[in-house]
């Protein structure tokens, strides 16, 4: 299970135009790469790993908390393409979020504040805003990672962010399916 920001059609036919463009970049320099399915486009949050009932009751107690007192803000994705771990052995492809990024944060640290002393739940220091594009399969270093990002059409997307979700994965021969377990409507859409 994880907690995640669900994004809408039109972000994700945009997100998924760039993961495309990276792939034809990869394949042209040798580069296996593994495109995020575009229904599997989301912002995470905090990645929670198996729940039994309790925690899941629990989970939503505090994604309820935080929701009731949030408002609704724009997320809006930045001209950045990031790595994890790092652009010398790149893993994770990544594209960042500008407008939004300290709401994300909030939200991150709110979460960690409601459910720091449960014993299932595992505290992380911080958290960078960002929708995972790709996944690297062959490469554990590449010389230059900018041959990746040639001719990506970057352009200004905005999204109104009004809800969080608790999210479940449902492994598959074919990958991860998404399914929503709860969405929690902030307190006020803008």
């Amino acid at each position: 299970m994880f907690v995640a920001i669900n994004i809408n059609k039109e972000l994700k036919d945009y997100i998924f135009s760039i993961s495309n463009t990276i792939s034809v970049n990869a394949v042209k320099n040798s580069i296996k790469i593994k495109n995020v399915d575009i229904d599997n486009l989301h912002i995470s949050i905090k990645f929670l790993g198996n729940l039994n009932s309790l925690e899941i009751e629990k989970t939503i107690r505090a994604l309820q908390n935080i929701s009731s007192k949030k408002n609704s803000f724009n997320i809006e994705l930045a001209k950045e393409i990031g790595f994890f771990p790092n652009n010398k052995y790149p893993k994770i492809i990544w594209i960042g979020i500008k407008d939004g990024y300290e709401e994300i944060k909030i939200i991150y640290d709110d979460f960690n504040r409601e459910l720091k002393l449960e014993p299932f739940f595992k505290s992380e220091k911080s958290i960078i805003p960002h929708i995972t594009l790709s996944r690297i399969k062959n490469a554990t270093y590449i010389k230059n990672t900018n041959i990746l990002f040639e001719n990506i059409p970057f352009k200004v997307y905005k999204q109104n962010v009004s809800s969080i979700d608790l999210m479940e994965s449902v492994l598959t021969p074919k990958g991860p399916i998404y399914n929503c377990i709860s969405n929690f409507p902030f307190l006020k859409n803008i």
